[in-house]
């Protein structure tokens, strides 16, 4: 049961921390709020990168006997380092388009990912009181 209740608190944040990027760039785009528009490739990467990314590492882990930390540094790497490659090849010839921003959205939401996945390993882990 204290499996159970830790994935659900996982699943949980996760949802949260996804919901809240995604309410925040639509409200961002839907008001034109300059300063959330400047975060809006970190946040659309965050959102991408949360939803695919964490599902295929809850997968892997639950699925598998691999390591977590080890799954979700491969699957964020993976997932962050395809579609901005895959999006950069694809729009870099439009004009408007900034790859830079795409890119260091899509670097922010890896190191934002693997982070929230290393300290949530880090907790789990029982401390030594001395």
């Amino acid at each position: 049961m204290n499996n159970l209740r830790t994935d659900l608190i996982a699943i949980g944040g996760c949802v949260l921390l996804i919901v809240a990027a995604l309410l925040l760039l639509n409200y961002g785009r839907s008001h034109q709020v300059p300063s959330i528009l400047l975060f809006g490739h970190v946040l659309d990467a965050l959102v991408f990168t949360g939803v695919v990314g964490n599902f295929i590492v809850f997968l892997l882990v639950k699925l598998t006997k691999f390591r977590p930390l080890r799954v979700a540094l491969w699957t964020f790497l993976i997932v962050s380092l395809v579609p901005a490659l895959a999006i950069t090849l694809i729009a870099g010839s439009d004009p408007k388009f900034n790859a830079p921003r795409v890119l260091i959205g899509y670097v922010v939401s890896f190191f934002f990912w693997y982070g929230f996945h290393r300290l949530w390993a880090h907790k789990l882990k029982p401390t030594e009181l001395t």
